[in-house]
């Protein structure tokens, strides 16, 4: 198929771009390699892949489909076309159907693509599938582990299976339990280990023999804070040179922490491809801004000492003017709530009010309203005291929110049809 045909209905510039590298490494490599540089030659190539189940697959011999009717196909990849290039982890993001595991299936070879090419290290996937599985690790989602089998005893026959040297074998289980710092675990009953010691030994599984593409289905799943955050720092460290990942997840924060590009896919189809930076600088709201007022009780409590009532007449006299406060005390409010308002618009004209509810007000403010972000926190230290604000938050769009915004666009289509 030609690069027009393969091109998707919804994606972004930056998806097409990257189609068109992938066209013009496969359809003349040396004239690629001359304008790019030998370096640039990517570790996965994955072009035009696509992958359609029949109505029967899915649902089996059941009376719902009519026998006069031709079999319904659900496209679960769209013409995908991406490159993964050494020292790179990219990250796939999707809700749940949304072609990440087939992508992952197609690609181990538990699945046949219906059209288009994988070549992992140079080797495809359907023609040198020795070869290709040579250079690849695994680490699936679910721990694919012998629960009668120990940890060491797992590391050990993939160690072997993976081709390493007897000499080499001790040193190389070591420095992998030591490594990830489950050394106690070592003798441990696979059955008898907690999540995260399983996690990360699946992880190091993946990584015995040293391949040059890892992929990783959903890594820390089921992984306490701080060996989650163990496995990351372990990631990171893990893939440079010339060595790659591709990782699928549904946490935010793990492809923020991980991952040098992500692409967010919809139905089948890659919408967005890019840094995580890149992609909330360009799917992003910008900045939310959010204040809460001090209570106008603790404004009011501030008074001083020197003026509270020292005398059960003073008292009296404080109790009958109380139906005189709360109208005095309305209008403070109203006050305090115009002067932020008439901040927020000085300090960000553009900005607009999302939210308001009693003390707390959000606001989002576009990218380019913010020029210094020095001079944004100078004005609202500022007015935190002039204006009896009691707390604020400035912070850029999160990944989760564009994620969102990707979803939502799933709806709509969905609706629409």
């Amino acid at each position: 198929m030609t690069e027009e045909q393969c091109t998707g209905e919804y994606e972004d510039e930056d998806v097409r771009n990257e189609r068109s590298r992938v066209f013009r490494l496969t359809s003349n490599p040396q004239q690629f390699q001359q304008d790019e540089g030998p370096q640039a030659q990517p570790v996965v190539l994955v072009k035009s892949l696509r992958k359609e189940f029949s109505q029967e697959s899915l649902c089996g011999n059941c009376c719902c489909c009519a026998d006069d009717e031709p079999p319904k196909k659900k496209i679960s990849v769209r013409s995908l076309s991406i490159g993964v290039d050494a020292g790179e982890v990219l990250g796939l993001l999707g809700h749940n159907g949304a072609g990440k595991t087939t992508t992952m299936k197609i690609m181990t070879g538990e699945t046949a693509p219906t059209r288009g090419t994988v070549r992992v290290a140079g080797h495809s996937i359907t023609i040198n599938q020795d070869d290709a599985f040579k250079t690849l690790g695994y680490c699936p989602q679910h721990d694919a582990l012998w629960k009668n089998v120990t940890v060491r005893e797992h590391l050990e026959l993939y160690a072997r299976i993976r081709g390493v040297r007897s000499k080499d074998l001790n040193r190389l289980i070591s420095t992998y339990l030591t490594g990830l710092h489950i050394n106690e675990h070592a003798n441990k009953q696979t059955q008898h280990c907690s999540g995260g010691t399983r996690r990360k030994l699946s992880y190091a599984m993946a990584m015995v023999g040293a391949p040059k593409v890892v992929l990783l289905d959903e890594p820390s799943t089921g992984m306490d804070p701080k060996s989650k955050r163990f496995l990351w720092d372990t990631i990171l460290a893990s893939f440079h040179g010339k060595r790659c990942a591709m990782l699928t997840t549904h946490s935010m924060e793990e492809a923020d922490a991980l991952c040098s590009r992500v692409g967010i896919m919809v139905k089948g189809e890659l919408r967005c491809l890019g840094s995580t930076q890149h992609l909330k600088n360009l799917y992003g709201a910008g900045y939310t801004l959010e204040i809460k007022l001090k209570h106008i009780e603790n404004v009011y409590s501030e008074t001083p000492v020197e003026s509270q009532p020292s005398s059960s007449q003073e008292q009296l006299q404080l109790d009958q003017s109380t139906d005189h406060i709360a109208p005095v005390i309305s209008n403070c409010i109203d006050n305090r709530s115009m002067a932020l308002r008439n901040f927020v618009t000085d300090l960000f004209p553009s900005a607009t009010l999302e939210e308001s509810f009693a003390d707390r007000l959000v606001y989002s403010v576009p990218q380019q309203a913010v020029s210094s972000l020095a001079e944004c926190f100078s004005r609202l230290e500022k007015a935190k005291t002039e204006l009896d604000i009691e707390e604020y938050s400035f912070s850029q769009t999160t990944l989760e929110q564009v994620f969102l915004k990707f979803a939502h666009y799933d709806e709509e289509t969905s609706s629409v049809q």
